[in-house]
């Protein structure tokens, strides 16, 4: 592996995982047993890469299911279907020996099998007066009945999964979901998405389909003690020394112990240093990062409302425990109301979070460093 590759800015595969070892475990136990489960946590800090290193782990056969694309009913359905297609083929095996069994599990489907020139290939076309909701239900409940009647086990990884919240809400997706999903005993789901506020509504909402559906895991920030190892151990394949403290500090401070930007800030030191970094390059690495990175930040921020904005940069200026206090919203100008209101949107949206003291603290190190900035944004 190059030494560049130890730092990915996408998933992260074999040594270029760092820790993650109880969440894997935890993610591992729920996918032997067969539990569902929902992975939490902010953009960018790797619920791809533990959910899909957990199923290689479990050594299962799998997919994943993106639905960041998905408009209407009809788009999931599709997509569902098609996968559900591809995980039988992986999970059971050759589609025409097993088209009885197919036929046997559908009732709202017709299984039809395609022959090419190298391959038999399944369709599964939904019968007349189609409902998207019964068609995705009984797609993945004929996995659960194939792996049953096999006697094997498989994973359905679904992620973006809080796109479901923006289809009409009589189209029934997260009620066809359930449906399928308390039935099943040897097809495990991994949840997650980009947007913790909309998937906690989905799964902590009484009055939602998907209520207790699944053990949760939030993702925190990795421990600098893992990433001391972690990057230590890279540091000596590289210039045969550890980093020092002073660097790695300096690292961890920056990066805010954020996993992509801890990737990312490393992937700059690494390839502009030819000696054992100091604290200085780190500097220079990270001005790089935020030169890089500008006018993607801008454009973020800029998508807020003028509050919103206000209170972020008053986060990361001031160093204040209570932004509702009396003394905050004076020097916000700003009716406590109004502050409470802004304060809803930046956590829901993951701009913002509590941390260990009960502060409200900038989740991007990115963001911080652009407000922190001066520059007008």
């Amino acid at each position: 592996m190059y030494t560049r590759e130890y730092f990915p800015l996408g998933k992260a595969y074999g040594e270029a995982f760092c820790n993650r070892v109880a969440e894997t475990q935890w993610l591992l136990s729920n996918l032997q047993s067969n539990k569902h489960s929902l992975l939490l946590a902010p953009r960018r800090y790797g619920k791809s890469s533990l959910a899909e290193k957990a199923i290689l782990d479990a050594k299962i056969p799998w997919i994943k299911i993106n639905f960041h694309l998905c408009i209407t009913a009809k788009d999931v359905a599709e997509l569902v279907v098609n996968n559900v297609i591809k995980l039988i083929g992986q999970a059971i095996g050759p589609v025409d020996k097993i088209i009885n069994s197919v036929k046997k599990y559908t009732a709202s489907l017709h299984p039809k099998l395609s022959f090419g020139h190298e391959l038999i290939s399944l369709e599964l076309i939904p019968k007349e007066r189609v409902n998207y909701a019964v068609v995705i239900a009984e797609s993945l409940l004929l996995v659960e009945k194939l792996l049953r009647e096999k006697k094997r086990k498989a994973v359905i990884f679904f992620d973006e999964f809080q796109e479901l919240t923006k289809i009409k809400k009589d189209t029934n997706l997260e009620g066809a979901i359930r449906t399928a999903a308390q039935e099943m005993q040897n097809l495990a789901i991994i949840f997650s998405g980009s947007l913790r506020s909309l998937l906690l509504q989905m799964f902590e909402d009484e009055g939602r389909p998907l209520y207790k559906l699944c053990r949760k895991l939030k993702l925190e920030r990795i421990e600098s003690s893992a990433y001391r190892k972690h990057l230590d151990a890279i540091a000596f394949k590289t210039w045969r020394a550890p980093l020092t403290a002073a660097v790695f500090t300096q690292i961890m401070s920056l990066s805010n112990r954020h996993p992509y930007y801890v990737n990312y800030l490393c992937d700059v030191i690494w390839d502009k240093c030819n000696e054992l970094p100091t604290a200085d390059q780190v500097e220079q690495a990270w001005a790089t990062v935020i030169a890089e990175e500008w006018s993607d930040a801008v454009r973020e921020i800029a998508s807020l409302s003028l509050n919103q904005k206000k209170i972020l940069r008053f986060i990361v200026t001031q160093n204040v425990e209570n932004l509702l206090s009396h003394e905050s919203c004076v020097a916000l100008a700003l009716p406590s109301s109004t502050v409470a209101s802004a304060i809803t949107k930046l956590v829901d949206e993951d701009y913002i979070e509590l941390n260990e003291t009960e502060q409200y603290k900038v989740i991007n190190p990115l963001l911080y460093s652009v407000l922190r900035s001066g520059d007008r944004v």
